[in-house]
């Protein structure tokens, strides 16, 4: 048992189900901001509760103070619906770092915390450009994931598809900021590709090493248990094992390559795939 520091006082935390943790995470997701500190918008989202009657030893607002306390806030104030925060220290669940997906963390529901710390806060390289991560409406994520659906060719990986369907989109002119793009974007972050390059006139998709964070935060959002978080994180290091050996064979065959060259997105794939 922990204990959290409200209004001058200690409370003590106590187990509380998934879903209270869920219908935590439900009411502080609507109110991310792209420069909002998250921690500081959990603390609203608990000043909130308590303002409409709810008792520090309600269920969902438990589950506040354990998200609160997994963010590192160690003292905290309200007013009203309003949170001040006091004390804090970083930690790896505010960072959205992968020590934060421990299996029992993500049994428990507490791990969404730090999943949407990761989800909300991701930068995605392209070409030369990076691109902070906006979460996309739901109607425009499930419409760009059936047009990659249709396009998705035999035996090829979705983040294969996903990026080709993203040079589809910037060979068209549009900008990185348009939904559908985005809504890509969106998408291969969630695979966890953090560079891509796209090299339209050869006709070239090409990525670098994946995040397994990312890809494990995602999968934690979307309520798979910590069996399929593993298998997720496994996949994905396989394909970095398959990207690592690309670049040793590349090297191999380019003796004229300085040694510290950077190669952040090494093509690795074109975008014709054979069945």
């Amino acid at each position: 048992m922990s204990a959290i520091r409200l209004n001058g006082q200690y409370v003590l935390t106590r187990d509380v189900e998934k879903k209270d943790f869920v219908e935590f995470m439900n009411l502080l997701m609507p109110r991310i901001t792209p420069d909002g500190k998250i921690p500081h918008i959990a603390a609203e989202v608990v000043a909130g509760l308590l303002n409409e009657g709810k008792t520090p030893n309600d269920a969902v607002v438990q589950a506040g103070l354990q998200a609160c306390a997994s963010l590192g806030i160690k003292n905290m104030w309200t007013d009203g619906a309003t949170a001040s925060v006091t004390e804090e220290a970083p930690t790896d669940a505010a960072m959205g770092q992968e020590t934060a997906f421990g299996f029992a963390a993500i049994q428990s529901g507490l791990a969404l915390a730090a999943a949407t710390c990761n989800a909300f806060r991701r930068m995605i390289r392209v070409n030369e450009t990076d691109i902070p991560v906006i979460r996309q409406p739901r109607e425009v994520m499930v419409k760009v994931s059936q047009v990659v659906g249709a396009m998705k060719q035999l035996n090829e990986p979705v983040f294969v598809t996903a990026g080709r369907y993203l040079g589809s989109q910037m060979k068209e002119g549009k900008s990185f900021a348009e939904p559908e793009v985005m809504t890509a974007l969106c998408m291969l972050s969630d695979l966890g590709a953090m560079f891509v390059r796209i090299d339209i006139e050869k006709g070239e998709l090409g990525f670098g090493p994946f995040n397994p964070a990312n890809a494990m935060a995602s999968a934690i959002l979307q309520g798979l248990d910590a069996e399929k978080v593993a298998n997720v994180r496994a996949s994905v290091m396989k394909v970095n094992a398959q990207f690592q050996q690309a670049i040793q064979q590349q090297q191999a065959g380019a003796q004229q390559q300085q040694p510290k060259q950077e190669i952040r997105v090494p093509s690795v794939m074109g975008t014709r795939r054979r069945r």
